[in-house]
């Protein structure tokens, strides 16, 4: 589990971007932030070139959001249907992404400090140090409680 349910983003999400297909083999946990593959010009609304996926390397990652949706490829092309009740959603479908709020995660790198700013960080975790050219995505409102989960502010 990457997301404790306790959260608050008064309806400040993004449903505009898909997650990137280059990682269907992989699963990736909720909870962690999304970063820009590729970008559509101009309004580009319901435009298949909006993709983000987690970042490899935090440098010059551009963030869109922290992804509120667990990814699961499916196991089979005629046996195997989403999971509903969870938001479960396929690679290459559209991924919903909170742009401002707060919420409570495991998707963490290094040490929170209460009041210190949070980093986009390698392989969609959350930072709480400042690399070469990492984008700050918002700040830490606790520290990491005993099963490493601490709340952020995001404010992307």
């Amino acid at each position: 589990m990457a997301l404790k349910p306790d959260r608050d983003y008064a309806e400040v999400t993004d449903i505009s971007q898909y997650w990137s297909d280059l990682t269907a083999q992989n699963t990736q946990e909720k909870g962690g932030i999304a970063c820009v593959e590729t970008q559509g010009s101009g309004v580009a609304l319901d435009d298949t070139t909006n993709v983000v996926q987690y970042a490899a390397s935090a440098s010059g990652a551009v963030p869109k959001g922290v992804l509120l949706q667990d990814i699961n490829p499916p196991l089979s092309a005629t046996r195997d249907y989403k999971n509903f009740h969870n938001m479960e959603v396929r690679p290459g479908d559209k991924v919903t992404l909170l742009r401002k709020g707060w919420l409570v995660t495991d998707m963490i790198s290094g040490t929170p400090v209460v009041g210190g700013n949070a980093y986009v960080g390698v392989s969609g975790l959350i930072s709480a140090t400042s690399g070469t050219s990492s984008a700050r995505i918002g700040r830490w409102e606790t520290t990491l409680d005993a099963d490493g989960f601490a709340k952020v502010y995001v404010d992307i």
